[in-house]
């Protein structure tokens, strides 16, 4: 029983300092948010008309030097610090813009959530991976060195990454706008309901496209190549709007929900 309470006890702490951390920032009149960071992000759906981010909290400096620190004001290069979190967020029209001062070496990486219906723009500099899980609206990323991982989407989807991989599970598939997934060095592999209506553009340099969809191809066991090893366009259920997956070095996977 005591070992119990001592869990509790500090499951309950940690709760809390998380909940202490939090930041947040009204959405009021926003329909778009940016981020521009280096470090990585993991992106979920709130409840709250808000901005929640956790994690600006986190630093690998000591005690000794934040000691040093007490009474004085940071300055960085970047930006003003308007939140006391190392991070600069200002309105532009309807937009909201959070750019992230700190060094990358002071980060552990954000946790951030935003409502349904708010277009995002995420830039994770050259060292972040990105997840997002839950947000139907339209979506942008970029990141020079980190994995792209999305869940739950609809799209519009706009997502790049010189090197790592691009797994993205369609929840629907939005048909107003293109959607495009790009790495230089890494896989691309995608999910999509069998239904969806879209052209598809299959791109690979030097890897292999592989799906389960019915195209009119000679068929293997399991996922089979399709094509070349360059660029396919074919249709799904007569064509809808336009799907591109590209990578140089790795392997395009299309795979049926």
């Amino acid at each position: 029983m005591k070992t119990i309470k001592i869990t509790l006890l500090l499951f309950l702490c940690t709760f809390v300092a998380q909940a202490q951390e939090a930041y947040k920032h009204s959405l009021s009149g926003i329909k778009k948010v940016k981020i521009y960071t280096d470090t990585s992000i993991d992106l979920k759906l709130g409840t709250s008309n808000q901005f929640i981010i956790s994690g600006a909290n986190s630093s690998k400096q000591s005690k000794a030097k934040n000691d040093k620190a007490k009474g004085l004001k940071a300055l960085y290069s970047k930006g003003n610090d308007n939140t006391g979190r190392g991070l600069e967020i200002i309105k532009e029209g309807n937009t909201l813009i959070v750019k992230d001062l700190e060094s990358f070496m002071k980060r552990n990486g954000f946790k951030i959530q935003i409502p349904k219906g708010i277009d995002v723009y995420l830039n994770s500099g050259n060292l972040g991976h990105v997840k997002v899980d839950g947000i139907t609206s339209e979506i942008e990323i970029k990141t020079n060195v980190g994995h792209i991982d999305l869940k739950n989407i609809s799209g519009p989807v706009t997502v790049s990454t010189n090197t790592g991989d691009i797994n993205a599970a369609f929840k629907t598939v939005n048909q107003s706008s293109p959607i495009s997934l790009r790495t230089a060095t890494g896989d691309v592999d995608v999910s999509l309901l069998s239904n969806t209506k879209a052209n598809l553009e299959l791109k690979t340099t030097m890897g292999t496209v592989f799906t389960n969809f019915d195209f009119e191809v000679k068929s293997s066991k399991g996922l089979k190549p399709v094509g070349n090893p360059r660029k396919i366009s074919t249709k799904l259920n007569n064509g809808g709007v336009t799907i591109t997956l590209s990578s140089t070095t790795g392997n395009v996977y299309l795979r049926k929900k």
